[in-house]
C-alpha cells in the first residue's frame, strides 16, 4: 500500500514538472516571437537571450549570489522577529478579549497599508541602515501572523475544548493537544500569507534604501536603462519566492498537517 502511494506522489510530481516545463517552453516562445516581430525596442524588450546572458554577467561578477545572499539574511531576520511578536501579541489578544477585538480592527486595516508606505516613515525614524530596511519588513508582515493566531485560535469549535475539559484536560495540556492542532491550518495559512508581505516588502525597502540586495540591482538596472538585468532580478525574485512557498513552507504545511492528522482532504 505505502509503495502504491509512493509511487502515485513520485508520478504526479512527475506530472507537475512537465506541465511546469510545458508553460515555461510556451511563455519564452511568445517571449521570442514578440522580440523578433520588433513590437518594442531591444532596450524596451530583450530577447530571452540578451536576458540570459545578463543572468551570466551578473552571476559571474558574484552581483547576484551576494545580493540574494544580503536580501535572504536580512529577510529571515526580520521574518522571524514578525512571528515571534506576532505569535505573542495574537496569543495576548486571546488572553484580554476587549485587547484582542480592539487591536483586531486596526491590525485588519494596518494589514492592506502598502509596504511600500513604510520606507519614508522608516528613513525618517531609523535611517538608511539595516534597521530601517528590517523594519520596513516587520511591519508589513507582523499584522498577518497576529490575526492569523488571533482568529485561529478564536475560532476553534468550542465543542473541542469543551470535549477535552471534560476528560480531564487543561493549561498547557489543552493547548498541547487541543488548541494547537485545531488551530495549525489557519497557522500555517498565516504564516504564508505572512512570508508573501514580507517578500514584497524587503524588495521595495531594498530599491529605495539599500545600496546592495536584489532590490538595488533592480534598481541600478532602471536606472542604467538596462532592461535585461531588469528582468533577470525579476526572474531571480520570483523563482526564490516560488521556491521558498512550494519547497518549504509548502513541505512545513504538510507535514504538520500530516502529524496532527489533518491531511485528509489532500
Amino acid at each position: 500500500m505505502n509503495k502504491k502511494i509512493i509511487s502515485e506522489k513520485k508520478s504526479q510530481g512527475l506530472h507537475d514538472a512537465a506541465n511546469a516545463a510545458l508553460m515555461l517552453a510556451v511563455f519564452v516562445g511568445i517571449w521570442e516571437v514578440v522580440f523578433m516581430l520588433g513590437i518594442w525596442s531591444k532596450i524596451s524588450l530583450p530577447s530571452p537571450a540578451m536576458v540570459a546572458e545578463s543572468f551570466y554577467k551578473i552571476t559571474l561578477n558574484l552581483s547576484l549570489p551576494e545580493s540574494v545572499g544580503i536580501t535572504l539574511g536580512r529577510l529571515v531576520a526580520a521574518f522571524l522577529i514578525s512571528i515571534s511578536f506576532g505569535t505573542l501579541i495574537g496569543l495576548a489578544m486571546i488572553r484580554f478579549k476587549g485587547f484582542g477585538k480592539t487591536l483586531n480592527s486596526f491590525s485588519a486595516g494596518l494589514l492592506s497599508f502598502p509596504s511600500i508606505a513604510w520606507v519614508p516613515f522608516s528613513i525618517l525614524l531609523i535611517g538608511f541602515n539595516e534597521f530601517g530596511i528590517m523594519f520596513v519588513v516587520i511591519m508589513s508582515s507582523i499584522f498577518s501572523v497576529m490575526i492569523s493566531t488571533y482568529s485561529s485560535i478564536r475560532n476553534i469549535p468550542s465543542i473541542y475544548m469543551d470535549a477535552a475539559r471534560n476528560m480531564g484536560a487543561k493549561g498547557f495540556t489543552l493547548f498541547r493537544y487541543v488548541t494547537l492542532p485545531a488551530a495549525t491550518p489557519s497557522l500555517i495559512i498565516g504564516l504564508r500569507q505572512g512570508w508573501s508581505f514580507a517578500w514584497h516588502a524587503i524588495i521595495g525597502a531594498e530599491i529605495l534604501m539599500s545600496i546592495v540586495g536584489l532590490g538595488h540591482i533592480l534598481s541600478v538596472g532602471r536606472d542604467f536603462l538596462d532592461m535585461s538585468e531588469v528582468i533577470a532580478s525579476m526572474i531571480t525574485i520570483f523563482t526564490i519566492g516560488l521556491i521558498v512557498d512550494r519547497f518549504l513552507l509548502y513541505k512545513l504545511e504538510d507535514r504538520i498537517r500530516k502529524k496532527w492528522g489533518l491531511d485528509h482532504h489532500r
